[in-house]
């Protein structure tokens, strides 16, 4: 029984839901509109339980297909891989404006969350090369010139830097 006074329940709130909306809205375009809106809704409401009377489950997700949550991590992960990317080429290129050539950076990171948690920042040296323009031609104080480099980065102050010879 409880079943079917939360059915009765649901339908009697967005009746109201409705009329209420009706009396808010001024007349004209919008108030049309919204009239088919909500009895769109009371129709939905009134056949919701059709499904397991038969038997049948029902799950709108079937008939809107990928959920929000998908849409939304493909989302978070796009823009943090952008954002890491961008962040990579602009630490090369200042690398590159010291003189000092043929280093590889990767950023470690969790892109799936909104406020993306950077884990370390890779420097791949085993390649370098010093133009005419660096200062020094020591593997050292090239390194503390690349750290200076990256930790100029907000995203980047506090994260360690790991460096592969």
């Amino acid at each position: 029984m409880s079943g079917i006074s939360a059915w009765l329940l649901s339908i009697a709130c967005v009746v109201i839901l409705s009329v209420l909306a009706e009396f808010v809205l001024p007349e004209g375009q919008i108030n049309k509109y919204t009239k088919v809106i909500f009895s769109f809704v009371i129709l939905l409401v009134i056949i919701m339980p059709l499904p397991s009377l038969f038997g049948k489950e029902f799950k709108f997700e079937n008939f809107l297909g990928t959920g929000d949550a998908s849409i939304q991590e493909n989302y978070l992960y796009q823009l943090n891989i952008n954002k890491i990317s961008a962040v990579t080429e602009d630490i090369s290129e200042q690398i590159e404006k010291v003189g000092i050539r043929g280093v590889k950076i990767s950023i470690n990171a969790d892109v799936l969350t909104d406020k993306m948690e950077i884990f370390a920042v890779q420097v791949d040296v085993r390649e370098i090369e010093y133009a005419e323009n660096c200062e020094s031609k020591d593997i050292v104080k090239a390194k503390m010139k690349i750290c200076d480099i990256i930790s100029g980065f907000d995203l980047l102050k506090t994260t360690p830097v790991h460096f592969k010879e």
